[in-house]
């Protein structure tokens, strides 16, 4: 069946579009820090950041967290406290994070694979049958040996799904920073491995880091609803999942949010997408 989008002249054609996640009741996260000493000014967003994200987890997800620093994991021992769980606060995670090792390794790639395979008390709590989400949070480059492609296909073999996400310099064109990032500053490698899981990149001269931990959790739980990036006429609005039109019964769109509401949840790994003739743009 062929679907026509009818519009005015001159009126552009817009898709939203997003790969829908799988529903997972358990997830392990890891907060990868540098614990070099140039991290010291970023420490209250940190900790800010961290204290928003196990206030704002799905309630309905059994998830563990645990920090470690960005070592290649030879140098220094990771503490053993059990993980931040729910009901925990920002008081566990500031005894949590105290507790940190002093590592100026900036391995982050190195400390993530050495950390789950050959950490013994890794071993006692994560579990390989959740879904894992990895936060880097690093004001310099990745140093490890290992290739943001290299990282990407190991990482996504361990754990039925993989997510990952990076606080740190971006390129200078995209950057906040009152300065310029150099190269041995901005997080290439990570970005380029975020990229490739689809992850979400935060820079870290952001005084609130809010808004990119919600992005982050919100990829570990299925699409309900999106928003969309410009305003459509709502008549030629149409929604597919894997390239086949969605009923109308299944959706429905809020002009008073811009949004559309799934009625039924599009299934895992769907190709979602929104199109639409645009009425209004928005920046």
């Amino acid at each position: 069946e062929v679907i026509y989008i009818v519009t005015e002249p001159d009126v552009d054609v817009w898709v939203d579009s997003f790969i829908q996640v799988g529903a997972y009741e358990d997830i392990d996260i890891l907060w990868v820090i540098d614990g070099s000493c140039s991290m010291g000014v970023h420490q209250t967003s940190l900790l800010n950041g961290i204290d928003h994200m196990i206030n704002n987890l799905p309630v309905d997800i059994n998830w563990r967290l645990k920090m470690i620093t960005a070592g290649d994991g030879t140098r220094v021992t990771q503490p053993t406290t059990f993980p931040l769980t729910r009901g925990d606060t920002i008081t566990e995670a500031l005894n949590m994070y105290s507790l940190l090792p002093f590592d100026p390794g900036e391995e982050g790639f190195a400390a993530v694979q050495n950390y789950i395979m050959f950490d013994a008390y890794a071993a006692t709590w994560m579990r390989y049958d959740a879904a894992i989400l990895v936060v880097f949070v690093s004001d310099e480059r990745e140093q490890s040996t290992i290739t943001s492609a290299a990282f990407s296909v190991w990482y996504t073999s361990q754990r039925p799904a993989s997510y990952l996400a990076f606080i740190g310099h971006v390129a200078p064109a995209d950057s906040i920073c009152s300065f310029a990032p150099n190269s041995n500053m901005t997080g290439a490698k990570y970005i380029e491995a975020v990229n490739n899981l689809g992850g979400n990149i935060v820079d870290i001269c952001e005084e609130d880091w809010s808004a990119g931990v919600d992005e982050a959790t919100q990829k570990v739980r299925p699409i309900e609803e999106y928003e969309l990036k410009h305003i459509p006429y709502e008549d030629t609005l149409v929604v597919f999942e894997d390239g086949l039109p969605m009923e109308k019964a299944l959706w429905h769109y809020d002009s008073s949010a811009n949004t559309v509401y799934f009625d039924v949840i599009p299934l895992e790994s769907a190709l979602v997408e929104m199109a639409y003739s645009i009425k209004y743009y928005q920046l």
